[in-house]
C-alpha cells in the first residue's frame, strides 16, 4: 500500500506531504484544483516518463517521494535481483531537473525507468481517464489479459521469443540468397581476391592477441629461462625448505587427536608441500619445453603486421574482419553454389518454421485456458454492476500453419489476434465490444477487468481515476460497492464526482487551490463527518448547497 506521497514544486504543487491510510480513500475537489496532479506523481513514482513541464514554475527541480509498504513476495525477489535492499517499506524518490536531467532511487539505490517499471508491476496497477478508451482498440487486448507472475506463460513466451528470433534469422538470410545472386557476381572476381587475403591470415578471435603475447615471449627467451632455471633451482636444492615442510607436517601429524587447531595446521602445511611440489615438477616441464626459434619469432612478426594491415586496409577491428569474412565467403557461394545454398537456407527456415510454429501454438493452447478462466470471471464481476445478462468472450483468430514464407503471421508476442466479443442483453448475438458499448458500459467493464485481475494478484494498491465516468442512479451505487469490495484486500485511491462513490469511501480527502502572494498552490484536507457531509451534498445539489441535499448527502454517509 502506499503509506506517504510527499510532492515538491510539481506544476501548481509547492510542497504537500499525505499520509494515506489502509481501504478506500476518495478524492474531490473542484476541476482544476489539482486532482490529476496527485495521480500523476503517483504514476511518476510508478514509472511514468518525467517531463520537464511538470516542473513549477521559477523553480529549477521537483521532486516527488513516495513510501510503500512491500507485501508481495515476488516483488522481494525482484529487489533482491536489483541489489536493493529489502525492507519492510519501500521508497521510491524520482527528482526532475530543468536541465531535462532526472533521477530515480529505490530505497536510495539508483535505478532506471525500466527496472521502476518493473517494480511497480509487482506494486500497484492505475486506472487513468483514458485507459478506458484501451476497450475501444482491439490491438491493446492482448496486453490485457497478459498474466503476470505466471511462470509457466514466461516459461512459453520465452520459448516462443527465441523461437522468433531464429525464424526471423533463416528468413533473412533465405531472403538474401534468394535476392543476392545478381549481385555477387558482378563482384565475384573482386570477392574472391579479399576471401582470398584474409583467409591466409587464418583469422581467430583475439588472435592479435594471441601473437602479441607469443612474439614477448621469444623475444625475452633468455630473460624466462633465466628465471625458471632460477626458480627451479631454488626448489630443487636439498638445503631449501621443501623438505622442511613435509617435515614438519610429520610432526603436527603426531598431535593432531589433540586438538582441532593441531588438525588445521597440519592439513594446511602439508597442502603447501603439495602445492610447492606441483609447482616445482611444472616448473621443470616448462623449462623443458622452452625453446627458441628465430624463424618463428619473424613468422609470427610477419602474421601480426599482416593482420594490423588487414585492419587499417579494411578499417575494420578483428572481430570484424573475421564477421566480413563470412559475409564475402556467403556471397560467393551464392554464385558458385547458389543451387547448394538456396536449399540449404530454405531447408534451414523451414525446420525454423516448424519450431516457431509449434512453440506458437503451445502459447496460443495456453493463452485460450486463461481466456476461458477471464471470462467467467468477468461476467461474474459484471453481474455485481448491473450488468447480469452479459455474455463475456474472448475471441481468437485462427491461424493456419501452412506455409513458411508467410513471416507476416508471426509477431514478437507470438501469433494471436484477439476480440473482446460482447452481448449486454438476453438473446442478443455477441458483438465486438469496440462496437456496441456505450462509455458508461465501458466503465463498468473496464472496472469489471480490474476487479478480476486485482483478486488474483499480489498487488497492493490500486488509482481509480474517474472510472465512473458516464454512470449515475444505481449503477453508479454499485460501481461504488465493487470498488469497496475490492479495498478489503487492496488499498484503493480514487477521484471521483459522483456523490455515491465519494460517500462509499473510509476516508475523504478534499483538494483545492488557494492564490498566495499571486501564486496559486494545491492544497488537501481530510474531511470530518461534518465537513464531507457538506462537500457531498455540494456534489449532490451544485452551485448551492440545499436542505435536501443536506439530507441525502447524510442518508448516503449512515447507509454506506
Amino acid at each position: 500500500m502506499l503509506k506517504s506521497l510527499i510532492v515538491k514544486n510539481f506544476a501548481i504543487i509547492e510542497d504537500i506531504h499525505i499520509d494515506f491510510k489502509e481501504g478506500m480513500t476518495v478524492l474531490t475537489g473542484e476541476t482544476g484544483a489539482g486532482k490529476s496532479l496527485i495521480i500523476d506523481t503517483i504514476s511518476l513514482l510508478l514509472g511514468q516518463r518525467a517531463d520537464t513541464d511538470m516542473i513549477r514554475y521559477g523553480e529549477s527541480k521537483a521532486s516527488i517521494t513516495g513510501v510503500f509498504s512491500v507485501v508481495n513476495p515476488e516483488l522481494k525477489k525482484l529487489l533482491e535481483r536489483f541489489g536493493i535492499s529489502n525492507l519492510d517499506d519501500l521508497t521510491i524518490q524520482r527528482e526532475i531537473y530543468d536541465t531535462s536531467k532526472s533521477t530515480i532511487k529505490v530505497n536510495h539505490t539508483s535505478v532506471t525507468l525500466i527496472m521502476l517499471k518493473q517494480i511497480a508491476t509487482l506494486l500497484a496497477d492505475m486506472h487513468i481517464q483514458n485507459d478506458t478508451f484501451k476497450l475501444f482498440n482491439p490491438e491493446t487486448y492482448l496486453t490485457m489479459i497478459s498474466p503476470k507472475n505466471d511462470s509457466t506463460y514466461d516459461t512459453l513466451l520465452s520459448e516462443y521469443v527465441i523461437s522468433y528470433t531464429k525464424y526471423m534469422d533463416a528468413y533473412k538470410k533465405y531472403e538474401h540468397v534468394l535476392n543476392g545472386q545478381k549481385e555477387s557476381l558482378t563482384q565475384l572476381e573482386y570477392l574472391q581476391y579479399e576471401k582470398e587475403e584474409l583467409t591466409n591470415l587464418n583469422l581467430e578471435e583475439n588472435l592479435d592477441v594471441a601473437l602479441t603475447s607469443e612474439i614477448a615471449k621469444l623475444e625475452n627467451y633468455d630473460k624466462i629461462f633465466s628465471s625458471l632455471t632460477g626458480a627451479y633451482a631454488c626448489l630443487e636444492d636439498q638445503s631449501s625448505t621443501l623438505d622442511q615442510i613435509y617435515e614438519a607436517s610429520t610432526y603436527l601429524k603426531k598431535i593432531i587427536d589433540l586438538d582441532t587447531i593441531y588438525q588445521e595446521y597440519y592439513e594446511k602445511v602439508l597442502d603447501s608441500f603439495y602445492i610447492l611440489d606441483e609447482i616445482k615438477s611444472n616448473v621443470r616441464k616448462l623449462i623443458d619445453e622452452l625453446d627458441f626459434n628465430q624463424d618463428e619469432l619473424n613468422q609470427k612478426i610477419e602474421h601480426l603486421n599482416a593482420i594490423q594491415k588487414a585492419k587499417t586496409k579494411y578499417k575494420m577491428n578483428l572481430h570484424d574482419l573475421i564477421q566480413y569474412l563470412e559475409d564475402i565467403t556467403l556471397k560467393i557461394d551464392m554464385v558458385q553454389n547458389y543451387d547448394e545454398l538456396l536449399a540449404q537456407s530454405k531447408k534451414t527456415l523451414e525446420e525454423n518454421y516448424q519450431m516457431i510454429s509449434k512453440t506458437a501454438k503451445k502459447l496460443q493452447n495456453y493463452r485460450k485456458k486463461l481466456a476461458e478462466q477471464i471470462e467467467a470471471g468477468i461476467m461474474k464481476e459484471c453481474r455485481d454492476l448491473d450488468l447480469e445478462e452479459t455474455n463475456f468472450k474472448i475471441q481468437f483468430k485462427e491461424i493456419e500453419f501452412v506455409n513458411p514464407f508467410h513471416k507476416d503471421v508471426f509477431k514478437e508476442n507470438g501469433v494471436d489476434e484477439i476480440e473482446f466479443m460482447i452481448s449486454f442483453n438476453k438473446g442478443e448475438p455477441l458483438k465486438p465490444l469496440h462496437k456496441v458499448a456505450s462509455g458508461g458500459e465501458m466503465s463498468r467493464i473496464m472496472l469489471a477487468f480490474k476487479s478480476y485481475f486485482s483478486a488474483i494478484s499480489n498487488l497492493s494498491f490500486m488509482v481509480f481515476d474517474e472510472i465512473d465516468t458516464g454512470v449515475s442512479g444505481a449503477t453508479a451505487k454499485k460501481i461504488a460497492l465493487k470498488m469497496k469490495a475490492i479495498s478489503k484486500y487492496n488499498q484503493i485511491l480514487c477521484i471521483t464526482h459522483l456523490p455515491q462513490v465519494a460517500s462509499i469511501g473510509d476516508y475523504h480527502i478534499h483538494i483545492f487551490k488557494e492564490l498566495k502572494n499571486d501564486r496559486t498552490t494545491t492544497h488537501y484536507r481530510y474531511l470530518d463527518l461534518e465537513d464531507r457531509t457538506k462537500e457531498i451534498a455540494m456534489m449532490l445539489s451544485g452551485d448551492k448547497m440545499s436542505l435536501y441535499a443536506l439530507e441525502h448527502a447524510k442518508a448516503l454517509l449512515e447507509t454506506k
